[in-house]
């Protein structure tokens, strides 16, 4: 006989986090054409420096309008190669600026920025894997 449900040892469960990059599904989006892939991804390395360098000047300018325009750009670009964990702490900086909580800037963007250290060399490896 069993014993009641609250009596057992709880299984720790895991937490379920965000890929970084997510290759297949990007491939999927672009249905399979590696030169499109090579396309979006040129473009993405010309612009997303500038666009972060957007971000980073509004977020110290505590500009509430310019934080939401710069992240939700940026948002939309990571988006678009299936970095979902770069884009959800992109979405919530916007989010962040539309409300203009200015005290929590700076920890956002850390958040951001370090998603954004992690997802680069991922995109760099894509990269070399596409122009083969």
């Amino acid at each position: 006989m069993r014993g009641p449900e609250w009596s057992r040892p709880r299984r720790k469960r895991k937490k379920l986090t965000p890929l970084i990059f997510d290759h297949q599904e990007l491939l999927a989006r672009v249905e399979n054409d590696r030169e499109l892939l090579r396309d979006l991804l040129t473009i993405f390395k010309e612009d997303f420096p500038r666009q972060l360098l957007t971000l980073r000047e509004a977020v110290e300018a505590k500009d509430g309008d310019l934080v939401a325009t710069a992240a939700h750009t940026l948002r939309g670009m990571l988006s678009n190669l299936a970095a979902s964990q770069a884009a959800a702490t992109a979405a919530r900086l916007e989010q962040m600026g539309r409300k203009n909580e200015t005290l929590g800037f700076q920890e956002a963007f850390v958040v951001f920025q370090n998603d954004v250290d992690k997802l680069l060399p991922q995109l760099d490896v894509c990269m070399a894997e596409v122009c083969k």
